[in-house]
């Protein structure tokens, strides 16, 4: 509870949402206008496609903020802001900050699930710690950034498994953080564990009760696994959290500001700025990008908190009529998935048919922002919400358009 209270005082910190959803606007349409320059000179499709949808997402009649938003059962009123449409793209500086801010939301429920599995008598006796890790990988010159962040991914997972790393840390959060080099990708990961003391070099091995191993062999000989040439020692850094303090103020880091240290670099998109020409459309065309942020051990659901946390989707599911009416199959097997948006560029073939495809793709976007600016709306029947292009809406202007009401959708 101590964690979501301070959480609390973080997130009701007041903000300037209106500049900060100008300042996505612009980075957004900054890289859009790059990225369609770059894909027309490489005559990627799809890298076309990638930049109109980040044009989009980061419009102005797209970005949408607003005050006076009240979460359920909680007292504390904030500004907020977000997208009414999502391209989900990797180079959209608004789908990364939302995915931070889910990511952050997920490692203060395992920060927590950990405080209460170790109480503070347990952690004593066995010995265990916060402690912030960051673990880097060799410059890894002409790999794209997705083989970077995949290797490295492997290398911990085989790190994991070994009984130098399961017999000594409990559970954390992992987040992947990768920096852009004139000649390749430095991919390095950022973790809060808790744990019991992990020596980092055969030094502080010969120190230890337990020498049985320390993270630098360890790591170097999971990356050599993993496919990394491995040339010298590796540069790794343990802390323990509890007594590292902040450089400004002197005072000791909060396990609070270390969740928020750990997950903070998936919002990191100023390295699209260092990054060439030619490797924007490879990054553009990545479908499915490797794991950047995961729970580690018993910070994780257990198998009764997921069922839990399925039968309440279920359940709001079921109230929510207007939303969720069963299909009327009358035996008949339910239709195919609908074609998604990269499946959608084999046809286009000329540029009569690019024209289709956007007009297309603009009116599935058109659909999606009028129904979640209702979704919005009876969230927060309090608030009252303008996009940066100055279109305000509410409760009472959703219900005079569509003809619900609140008491109808709850």
């Amino acid at each position: 509870m101590l964690l979501n209270s301070l959480a609390q005082k973080v997130e009701t910190h007041k903000r300037d949402v209106e500049q900060i959803a100008a300042y996505r606007s612009r980075r957004g349409n900054d890289i859009s206008e790059r990225l369609k320059r770059v894909a027309q000179d490489a005559d990627s499709v799809l890298g076309l496609a990638v930049a109109h949808r980040v044009r989009r997402c980061a419009d102005e009649y797209n970005l949408w903020t607003a005050k006076n938003l009240n979460r359920a059962d909680d007292t504390a009123w904030f500004d907020g802001l977000g997208q009414l449409w999502s391209c989900g793209s990797r180079l959209c500086l608004s789908c990364c900050a939302t995915l931070a801010s889910v990511s952050r939301r997920k490692a203060r429920a395992g920060v927590e699930r950990l405080e209460t599995l170790f109480d503070k008598k347990t952690c004593f006796r066995e010995g265990l710690r916060w402690r912030s890790l960051v673990l880097t990988m060799p410059l890894m010159r002409g790999a794209d950034v997705e083989v970077a962040i995949s290797r490295i991914n492997d290398a911990f997972r085989r790190l994991t498994n070994r009984k130098f790393w399961k017999s000594r840390v409990r559970g954390g959060v992992k987040g992947v953080e990768f920096t852009v080099r004139p000649d390749g990708y430095h991919a390095h990961i950022h973790l809060l564990v808790l744990s019991e003391f992990l020596p980092i070099n055969a030094e502080r091995e010969r120190e230890s009760r337990n020498a049985s191993g320390n993270l630098q062999a360890e790591m170097a000989r999971c990356l050599r696994a993993a496919g990394a040439h491995v040339n010298g020692e590796l540069a790794l850094a343990v802390y323990d959290v509890r007594r590292q303090h902040e450089r400004k103020t002197g005072e000791s880091v909060t396990l609070e500001k270390a969740v928020l240290e750990t997950t903070k670099y998936l919002t990191k998109t100023e390295s699209w700025d260092e990054i060439a020409d030619g490797e924007l459309v490879k990054v553009a065309e990545v479908a499915r990008w490797p794991r950047m942020f995961e729970l580690l051990g018993q910070a994780r659901p257990s198998k009764r908190e997921n069922a839990a946390r399925k039968a309440e989707a279920e359940r709001k599911a079921e109230s929510a009529t207007l939303f969720n009416t069963p299909p009327l199959t009358n035996g008949v097997s339910r239709p195919k998935r609908a074609p998604t948006w990269r499946e959608t560029l084999a046809v286009v073939t000329d540029l009569a048919s690019w024209q289709e495809w956007k007009e297309a793709m603009d009116d599935i976007i058109s659909r999606a922002q009028r129904f979640r600016r209702t979704q919005l709306a009876l969230k927060f029947p309090c608030a009252t919400f303008s996009t940066l292009s100055g279109e305000e809406w509410s409760i009472e202007t959703v219900e005079e358009r569509v003809g619900w009401t609140q008491s109808d959708y709850s």
